[in-house]
Order: C-alpha cells, then structure tokens, then sequence
C-alpha cells in the first residue's frame, strides 16, 4: 500500500467520523438555523472528499505515491513529541472546565514551549503566562465572549 493511499484511507474514515458526531450535534431553535453544524459538518466532508482524492490520484497510472513509510523508526523523537501533543492537548480540553481557562492554558503552553524550546524555562513559562493572560484579556474581556471560569477568574473583577 502507498503513502497516499494510507493517508488517503485515513482522512477518510476520521472525517466519516467527525462528519457522523456532527450531525448528532443538537439543533439550535433560535438565531441561525445551521447553528454549530456546519462549520464541523464543512471540515468533516472536506476530509471525506481530499481523502477520497488522494485515493483516486494515486490509482492513475504512472502516478502512484512511495510505499507507506511514515519513518516511525528514524523519526522517533518527532513522533514522540507528536503523540506528547495530542495527549497533553487532551488532557488540557478535559480539565479545562473545572480549571478556568488561565491554568490550565497556561501549563498547556508551557508544555507546549518546552517541548519545542527546550532549555529555556524562565523564557517560556514567562511567554505561556503572558500568552493565557492576553488570550483571556481579548476574548472574555474585550470580547465579552464566555470561557470556563476557575480559581484565578473568580477572583478578578469582571
């Protein structure tokens, strides 16, 4: 099986798979009458049809990708740090509504920081701090828009 192949099967099921989850997304009685539907609904089908294009793209002739090597072996610490990701980004989607916003993005980009720079603490930790702080400022303050309160935005004023 081929490189395109492979990765064309798998943007093909994980977007059959974000589409389904989309469509069971409850239906807005009020406002717009897609509601939060469509963008999912968009990026889902999008996935669908690249996936089903890459399939279709390495079946002409002559046109056909490399076989399937991700290079999991030679690549490993890249892999590493992709797998950390996803499991840090996660967990960080999980506790985020019993944390607040502040903490918890800010341990995520700390993490983040020090994976990708490393050696460097008092520099990231300064940046993931000052990062959370003016995310939070422009869109649950100047924004008004509604991000999971904990501790810390309990005890501001606004």
């Amino acid at each position: 099986m081929t490189k395109d192949t492979l990765t064309g099967i798998i943007a093909v099921a994980v977007g059959g798979i974000y589409t389904a989850t989309a469509l069971v997304l409850p239906e807005m009685r009020m406002g717009d009458k897609l509601g939060p539907k469509i963008f999912p609904l968009v990026v889902g089908i999008g996935s669908v049809l690249a996936g089903l294009a890459l399939i279709l793209g390495d079946r002409r002739p002559g046109k056909q990708s490399k076989k399937a090597d991700f290079g999991f072996v030679e690549h490993k610490d890249l892999w590493l740090k992709i797998v950390l990701t996803t499991v840090v980004g996660i967990v960080y989607g999980l506790v985020m509504d019993k944390l607040g916003f502040l903490i918890p993005t800010t341990l995520f980009m700390l993490f983040i920081s020090t994976l990708i720079n490393k050696g460097r603490l008092v520099q990231n930790a300064v940046l993931s701090a000052v990062f959370a702080v003016i995310t939070y400022g422009v869109f649950a303050v100047a924004l008004k828009l509604s991000l999971p309160r904990g501790f810390l935005e309990s005890l501001l004023p606004f």
